[in-house]
C-alpha cells in the first residue's frame, strides 16, 4: 500500500538536547532495548518500575532518539490507560504509527484517515473487494495487517492501568501474536507489582524483565532545566547538592521504600518545585537572596514544600481541613547529654499511628535525619492542598514570627538555640561555646524567650554544660526560673500553650528540667486563677450590657480548628442572668441560642464545661419566672427557641456530672 511508503529524511545525526549517545548507549537500558532489536527473538520485553519514576519519559526523550538514529526500527507509544475493549487496541497501534509517519510527512492521524476514505469514495471498485472502513474500525487482527511488522517496536504502555474489562491473559495473547506470528517486536511499560494477580505464564510471553531505577540528579536536571533562565532556575542549580541531600532517604524498613519511590516520583518533585517557586518569588521579590536569614528561610520553606507535597499526594492522607497535628508539632531538643559525642542516626517511627503519632512520623522522617528544625508555614500549606494563593503580607508575617525576626535578623538568643538544635552546639569552638552559653543565660534570666519550649530548651544546654558556664545547676535552675516567671507574667494563657508543654514534657526528663515544668505548671494554676477572675467581670459586664458583642467573644474563631472552652459563665450571678434576660431582643436571643448549641451540642469537649450547668440552671430560672403575658416575638423565641436549648444543653452537662460521680 503505497501511501505508508513515505519517504524518509536522509539520515543524520539526530541527537535529542541534551542527549549524549555515547553516554546514552551506556545506559543499561538503552543498550538493552537496542539488542533486542538486533537479536531474533520470541517474546517481548519489559520495563517495570515505579508510577511517576520517569520511565515513559526517558523512552521517548532518550531511547528513542537513539533507535531512530541507530536503527531502521519505529518506535510508537501506545498507553492502554483506562482501555475496555481489546478490539481497540489495534486501533491505537494503527494511530500511533500515523501519528508517527504523519510528523515526517507532515499529516495528522485524522489526515490520514481522510486521504484512506478519500481513496474509497474515489474508487467505488475497491469497496468490493476491500472493506476500508472496517480497517480503520475493525478488529485488530485486521487492523494489524497494515503495519510494516518487521521494523516496528510497539511500545505498550500502562499495562496494569488496563480497564478490568479487559482479561490481561487475553492482552498477552494479542502481543505474543505480534512478537511470534508477526515479527513484530513489542515492550512492555509498567509497574509489575501493581498488575492485579502478576503476569500468568510470564515466561512464555516475556523474553527479558528490565528494572528502571531513576537517577535522581538526572531527573533533577532535566525538571531544571525545563525552566527558563532566571534567578529561580540559578538558585536550583547552584544549591543542587543540598536539594539532592534531602532526596535521600536515610530511614529502614518500609519507609525507605515509599520514601525513595516519592522522591524519585517525577510528578511529584515537580509538584513541589513549582509550589516552592511560589515562596521562592515572594520572598526575594522583597528581600536579599544572599542574605544569611533569607537563605535560611528558604531551606525551610523547601523542608516544608517538599515533605508536605510529598504527604499530600499520598492517597487518603494530608488534605486542607485534615491536618493531622502537624500545625501543632514543636522541635525540642532531645539530645542526650550523657552521650555528647555522636548524634543517633537511628529513626525511630512510631508504629501505631494517630494524628499525634503521624505528626511525630512527619518530624522524624523529613526533619530530624537533617537536624533541621521543622517550622509549619500556614500559607504555604494552604496554597500546597488547596490552592489557595498566598497573602505576602500574611507570609512575611508568618516568616518574622516563626524565625523570631526583629529588625531583619533573627533575635539573638533564637539565634543561639537555631545553631544548637540545627547545625549542633559542637560547631562553636571552646571560646564561642562559653560565650553564648553564657549569652544564652543571660536572656533567660531576663524573660527575653518568647515561648516554654525554647526556655527548656535553654536548660538542657546550660544544665548540662553548667561546669563550662560555671555555675551550680541550682543556680541555673533558678535563673532560668527567674526568667520563666517574667515572661509568664506577660503572656495570654491559652489551651495551646498548655497543650505544647503536655506535648513536650516527657522529652525532659533531667531533674532540674523536670523542677522547671513543675514551676510552669504551678504558674499555670496562679495565672488561670487571677485571669478567671478577671474574666469573668469583664464578660459578666458585656453579658449584661451588650449580649451580640459577648457572644462573638465565644465563637470559635477558625472553623477548621476547635480548641476546648473553658469554664466560665457559672461565675455569672443569677440575678446577673434575670436581669439581663428581662431586656433581650430577638436577635440577640437567637444568637445565644447558636452560642449554646455551639458552646455545649456541636463539640466533644462540653464534658469540660460540668461547672457551667450551674449557668444553665440560672437561665432555666430566669425563663421561667420572666413575664410572657406580654405578646411578643421575644416572648416567644424565649419560650419556643431558647427554652428547648437550654434544656437540652443542661441534660447534656448532667450526663457528665453523672459520669463523673460512677467513676468515683
Amino acid at each position: 500500500m503505497s501511501w505508508f511508503n513515505i519517504p524518509k529524511k536522509d539520515k543524520v545525526e539526530l541527537i535529542a538536547p541534551g542527549l549524549n549517545h555515547k553516554d546514552e548507549m551506556i545506559n543499561g537500558i538503552s543498550e538493552a532495548i537496542i539488542n533486542y532489536l538486533k537479536m531474533k527473538t520470541t517474546g517481548a520485553l519489559l520495563l517495570t518500575g515505579d508510577w511517576g519514576s520517569g520511565k515513559t519519559y526517558h523512552l521517548k526523550n532518550n531511547v528513542f532518539p537513539l533507535i531512530e538514529n541507530k536503527t531502521e526500527f519505529i518506535p510508537i507509544m501506545v498507553s492502554l490507560y483506562g482501555e475496555n475493549d481489546k478490539n481497540n487496541i489495534g486501533q491505537k497501534v494503527l494511530f500511533a504509527f500515523f501519528d508517527k509517519k504523519g510528523k515526517e510527512a507532515n499529516l495528522s492521524t485524522g489526515a490520514m484517515v481522510k486521504n484512506i476514505k478519500n481513496l474509497s469514495d474515489g474508487f467505488p471498485v475497491l469497496k468490493k473487494y476491500v472493506d476500508l472502513d472496517k480497517l480503520i474500525v475493525g478488529t485488530g487482527e485486521n487492523v494489524f495487517k497494515l503495519l510494516p511488522h518487521d521494523k516496528l517496536l510497539i511500545c505498550f504502555d500502562d499495562i496494569e492501568r488496563m480497564s478490568e474489562k479487559i482479561d490481561v491473559n487475553d492482552f498477552l495473547g494479542i502481543v505474543n501474536d505480534l512478537v511470534e506470528n508477526k515479527n513484530c517486536k513489542v515492550l512492555l511499560i509498567a509497574n509489575e507489582e501493581e498488575i492485579k494477580d502478576g503476569i500468568t505464564f510470564k515466561e512464555k510471553t516475556i523474553e527479558k524483565t528490565l528494572h528502571f531505577s531513576p537517577d535522581i540528579s538526572s531527573i533533577f536536571d532535566s525538571i531544571t532545566n525545563s525552566y527558563e533562565d532566571s534567578p529561580f532556575k540559578e538558585y536550583f542549580k547552584a544549591n543542587k547538592d543540598f536539594i539532592l541531600s534531602t532526596l535521600i532517604p536515610a530511614v529502614k524498613r518500609e519507609d525507605e521504600r515509599e520514601l525513595k519511590k516519592s522522591y524519585s516520583n517525577i510528578r511529584s518533585l515537580k509538584f513541589a518545585i513549582e509550589h516552592f517557586r511560589y515562596s521562592y518569588l515572594l520572598l526575594t521579590g522583597k528581600k536579599n537572596e544572599n542574605d544569611d536569614l533569607v537563605k535560611q528561610q528558604l531551606k525551610s520553606l523547601w523542608f516544608f514544600t517538599l515533605s508536605i507535597s510529598i504527604e499530600f499526594r499520598k492517597p487518603k492522607n494530608i488534605s486542607y481541613t485534615n491536618k493531622k497535628k502537624l500545625d501543632e508539632v514543636i522541635s525540642f531538643s532531645d539530645i542526650n547529654l550523657s552521650d555528647l559525642s555522636s548524634k543517633n542516626s537511628e529513626i525511630e517511627v512510631v508504629e501505631i499511628e494517630n494524628d499525634w503519632t503521624y505528626s511525630e512520623n512527619f518530624k522524624k522522617l523529613y526533619y530530624d535525619r537533617f537536624s533541621e528544625k521543622y517550622i509549619y508555614f500556614p500559607s504555604v500549606y494552604d496554597l500546597i492542598t488547596a490552592g489557595k494563593e498566598i497573602s505576602e503580607k500574611d507570609f512575611f508575617a508568618e516568616l518574622e514570627e516563626r524565625f523570631n525576626v526583629e529588625e531583619g535578623k533573627i533575635k539573638p538568643a533564637y539565634q543561639i538555640l537555631n545553631t544548637f538544635l540545627a547545625k549542633g552546639f559542637w560547631t562553636y569552638s571552646n571560646i564561642e561555646f562559653k560565650e553564648v552559653l553564657d549569652k544564652l543565660l543571660e536572656f533567660c534570666e531576663s524573660g527575653e524567650l518568647e515561648d516554654l519550649v525554647s526556655y527548656l530548651n535553654s536548660g538542657v544546654y546550660l544544665i548540662g554544660f553548667n561546669d563550662i558556664v560555671g555555675k551550680e545547676k541550682e543556680d541555673i535552675e533558678q535563673r532560668i526560673q527567674n526568667g520563666l516567671g517574667v515572661f509568664m507574667s506577660n503572656i495570654k494563657l491559652d489551651y495551646l500553650v498548655k497543650t505544647q508543654l503536655e506535648m513536650v514534657e516527657g522529652n525532659f526528663n533531667e531533674p532540674h528540667l523536670q523542677r522547671l515544668i513543675t514551676f510552669i505548671k504551678e504558674k499555670f494554676v496562679e495565672i488561670e486563677s487571677q485571669n478567671s477572675l478577671l474574666e469573668a467581670h469583664e464578660f459578666e459586664e458585656k453579658f449584661i450590657n451588650n449580649l451580640d458583642l459577648f457572644v462573638e467573644e465565644f465563637l470559635p474563631k477558625d472553623s477548621s480548628f476547635r480548641s476546648p472552652d473553658k469554664p466560665l459563665f457559672h461565675k455569672f450571678k443569677r440575678q446577673t442572668v434575670i436581669d439581663s434576660l428581662q431586656k433581650w431582643e430577638p436577635k440577640e436571643i437567637m444568637s445565644l441560642n447558636n452560642l449554646l448549641k455551639i458552646r455545649y451540642l456541636d463539640t466533644s469537649f462540653s464534658e469540660r464545661l460540668i461547672e457551667e450547668i450551674v449557668f444553665l440552671e440560672n437561665l432555666e430560672i430566669a425563663i421561667t419566672s420572666k413575664n410572657t403575658e406580654e405578646k411578643n416575638l421575644s416572648n416567644h423565641l424565649i419560650q419556643q427557641q431558647l427554652l428547648p436549648r437550654v434544656i437540652e444543653c443542661k441534660k447534656r452537662l448532667q450526663f457528665y456530672v453523672d459520669e463523673t460521680k460512677k467513676e468515683i
